[in-house]
């Protein structure tokens, strides 16, 4: 039923616009009031609905962040209490480390001592004294005198020379030896050269001669040789005798060596003799060389022999010339030295009579070069030259020996023995002899023919050509060879050999780094030379046994032990007892690291959850920690007693802490997990938070200005609608 009011459109529209305003502005002011441009699912079904999950699963894992917090804590109070362990294992290592810097615990190490060993030094434990090598040969001592004849060209030659050119079996001949005339027969004596000088040996005997005859093959030459005693003997001036026997005559020992010139009495003949070309003119005597001038020393004999003599003194040589009638006679040494007489033409020309003088050279003599030596021959000890000079007796020879090897070395001459003898200075010292570069210069003229090098620390040392082999005969040291087994506490064993093969035991240096391992160390008694085994300062408190080899041997099997006591006992004792008082800490203190009832340390689980869902998580398994699972137990006085035994100790604390740092480096690692997993739960909350709200809070600013712009169209609306009111109401009245 209609009112019966009719109205305009243009006021109905602004009825229609007035009333959405008025929606508009309840919306406005609503979103104002409570800040959501969506309050319910008829506002944004989809907006609502997303916002609510979102929010929802914020809200669950702010539910988390508790419980995460609580696993933090846990983690911390496990790490706090980890970080004071390591405090007290700090202080136990200090305690370990004072005992280990104070007085030793013991007054006296265990120690086993050999026998005395003569002779032994550091350098050398197996020396039995400074070596002194005695030569195996006699020199400077009578020998037989010998005469050898010349080179023989065949057996017929020689029968020829006995019995005659074509003599018939059966024939004689006679030859004069020693004073013995002996007759031979072709056929019977002659057999071979060896078995004529046999044949003649034999006669020589039956008739009361000491003098043996024998026959060089490879010389080809006959040599008589006399009695051992060195007595002269004459060889028969026939020509029968010297074409076998030769012309010199051997003289005896003692009997000085001349040589005579030819005949000088003139001062022509001087000339004819000594300057055949020249105003000066060189002779050479006993090695030296003499300078004579024409009219100065050609005046007579004496004149001559004068000008030889002052040069030959002057020089060094022993050797003295005189006038015996028309001559001059070259003498040498009253004990039968040899000298030499040049070779050249000058000399020869001089000494023509006696061209071979000086080759005669006994040993029997107390000149060096009595023993074959020529001046200027040098022969080596330890490499070091000895020179021979030409007025050297043997003893002044070994006095040398010493001044060439600065006294490491020295030498002397038995007199009594016949024998040279080198003897080093200490028990480190070898010696090794060897020989000059000339012909002469050989150490077996000194009695060294064998052996010419000695070892280190052999005591008197002589040869033994009994054998094949020469070898050195000396008295061993009785260390040598012998095995022995040391052992300190439970240690391991070292087992070791005395000697100077590879991988033995011959100096106190080797010993010491052999018994090093074990902790071992030797020392050697200076007066005695008895070696002492002893424990290290590092394991001074523990017992030592020696298992030895062998039956009177230096070394004995025995066990000895320490002596304990002293100041530093007593001190070491005490820092036990604090050792043990800090160690119980350890226990309490784990055990007081919980939080809210849980300790990682007593080896509780931490499980943490990060997400709503339960399937992200972290599970965090303690470890049970006190000083014995740590591997510390309570100590002994025994085990602060030497260095060795404190090491040990110091050894586990150092454990104990890296056990430790591993314990909080874990927990470290969970801690940074949890930590990181509660900033991002914060981080998700702040996410989900903002989408929900980005999806339902309304733009205030935007409400607002909408507000304003709402309440000024609502009030425009209503004026207008006010004014076109007041225009009908007008015209009405203008009808009525």
């Amino acid at each position: 039923m209609s009112s019966g009011i009719t109205l305009s459109a243009a006021t109905r529209q602004n009825l229609l616009s007035l009333q959405d305003t008025a929606t508009l502005l309840s919306t406005t002011q609503s979103r104002l009031s409570t800040g959501k441009k969506v309050n319910t699912a008829l506002d944004s079904p989809s907006n609502y609905f997303t916002a609510q999950g979102l929010s929802s699963r914020s809200s669950a894992l702010s539910n988390l962040l508790d419980g995460v917090s609580n696993s933090i804590q846990t983690i911390q109070a496990a790490n706090t209490g980890i970080t004071k362990l390591q405090g007290l294992t700090d202080q136990l290592k200090s305690v370990a480390q004072q005992a280990l810097s104070s007085s030793n615990a013991f007054t006296a190490k265990a120690g086993v001592s050999s026998t005395a060993l003569t002779g032994a030094t550091a350098n050398n434990l197996l020396s039995v004294g400074a070596t002194t090598a005695v030569g195996e040969n006699k020199v400077g001592d009578v020998i037989a005198e010998t005469a050898t004849g010349p080179a023989q060209t065949s057996l017929s030659s020689i029968q020829d020379a006995i019995f005659g050119a074509g003599a018939a079996a059966g024939a004689t001949g006679t030859l004069s030896i020693d004073g013995q005339t002996i007759t031979l027969t072709k056929g019977t004596d002659d057999g071979s050269e060896t078995a004529l000088a046999t044949a003649i040996t034999s006669k020589l005997g039956t008739a009361g001669s000491g003098v043996t005859v024998t026959y060089d093959a490879t010389a080809k030459t006959f040599t008589a040789t006399g009695k051992s005693d060195g007595t002269a003997f004459a060889i028969g001036t026939d020509a029968k005798t010297q074409a076998i026997l030769g012309t010199a005559q051997p003289a005896a020992y003692g009997t000085a060596q001349t040589a005579t010139s030819v005949d000088v009495s003139t001062t022509q003949k001087i000339d004819n003799a000594i300057f055949a070309s020249g105003s000066t003119a060189t002779v050479s005597i006993d090695g030296v060389n003499v300078t004579l001038t024409k009219g100065i020393d050609d005046s007579d004999t004496a004149t001559l022999s004068k000008s030889i003599n002052n040069q030959l003194k002057a020089a060094g040589s022993a050797v003295t010339t005189k006038v015996v009638g028309n001559n001059l006679v070259a003498t040498g040494t009253s004990d039968g030295g040899a000298f030499t007489i040049g070779s050249d033409a000058t000399t020869k020309a001089l000494f023509s009579a006696n061209p071979v003088a000086g080759k005669f050279s006994p040993t029997a003599t107390s000149l060096a070069t009595g023993l074959g030596f020529v001046a200027g021959d040098t022969f080596t000890v330890n490499g070091q030259a000895v020179t021979v000079g030409r007025t050297d007796t043997l003893s002044s020879l070994a006095q040398k020996v010493s001044t060439a090897t600065n006294g490491t070395v020295s030498a002397t001459y038995d007199a009594t023995a016949k024998k040279f003898s080198f003897t080093a200075a200490d028990s480190s010292t070898a010696i090794v002899l060897g020989d000059g570069s000339t012909s002469t210069a050989k150490v077996s003229k000194l009695g060294f023919a064998a052996i010419t090098n000695y070892g280190a620390g052999q005591g008197n040392t002589v040869a033994d050509t009994s054998g094949l082999v020469p070898t050195q005969k000396f008295t061993a040291s009785k260390l040598d060879g012998q095995t022995i087994s040391v052992q300190v506490a439970g240690g391991n064993a070292v087992s070791l050999t005395f000697g100077t093969a590879a991988g033995q035991i011959s100096t106190l240096n080797q010993l010491n780094a052999a018994l090093a391992p074990g902790n071992a160390m030797a020392s050697i008694d200076s007066t005695t030379g008895a070696l002492k085994i002893t424990t290290t300062n590092e394991a001074g408190g523990d017992s030592l046994t020696v298992s030895a080899s062998g039956t009177n041997k230096p070394f004995s099997s025995a066990t000895s032990s320490a002596i304990i006591g002293g100041d530093g006992a007593n001190s070491r004792n005490a820092l036990v007892n604090t050792f043990n008082n800090l160690l119980g800490q350890i226990d309490q203190m784990a055990a007081d690291a919980g939080f809210n009832g849980t300790n990682l340390l007593a080896g509780d689980t931490v499980n943490v959850n990060f997400n709503d869902k339960g399937t992200s998580s972290l599970k965090i398994t303690g470890t049970t920690v006190t000083a014995s699972l740590l591997g510390m137990n309570a100590i002994n006085q025994v085990d602060f007693q030497d260095s060795n035994s404190i090491n040990a100790v110091i050894k586990t604390i150092n454990s104990a802490s890296s056990q430790l740092k591993s314990q909080a480096s874990t927990l470290g690692a969970n801690l940074a997990v949890v930590q990181n997993r509660q900033d991002f739960t914060k981080q998700m909350i702040n996410v989900l938070d903002t989408g929900a709200a980005n999806l339902t809070n309304a733009d205030l600013n935007e409400e607002a200005a909408n507000s304003q712009a709402l309440s000024t169209r609502n009030s425009l609306g209503i004026s207008a609608l006010s004014l076109a009111n007041q225009a009908q109401q007008g015209i009405l009245q203008l009808l009525r």
